[in-house]
């Protein structure tokens, strides 16, 4: 038996490991109260903007985070 960490993306299991499960092959799943973040890639946007506005930006996230967290 093989412990795999993985996430529910909305319709199936994400495995964060190299495992080959095969067909028909009984599983376990486990369901705990953590939460994986999703990633958004934003290279995209890197040189997009000025330093300034990259500042101001980076400030208005930090705010929001601050929302978030009810520090604000």
């Amino acid at each position: 038996m093989v412990a795999v960490k993985a996430y529910y993306d909305g319709q199936n299991y994400i495995m964060e490991g190299n495992i080959t499960v095969k067909t028909n092959q009984k599983v376990i799943i486990t369901l705990l109260d953590e939460f994986e973040t999703p990633k958004r890639n934003l290279k995209k946007y890197v040189g997009k903007v000025s330093k300034t506005d990259s500042d101001l930006i980076e400030q208005a996230v930090a705010e929001g985070r601050k929302v978030d967290s009810g520090e604000w």
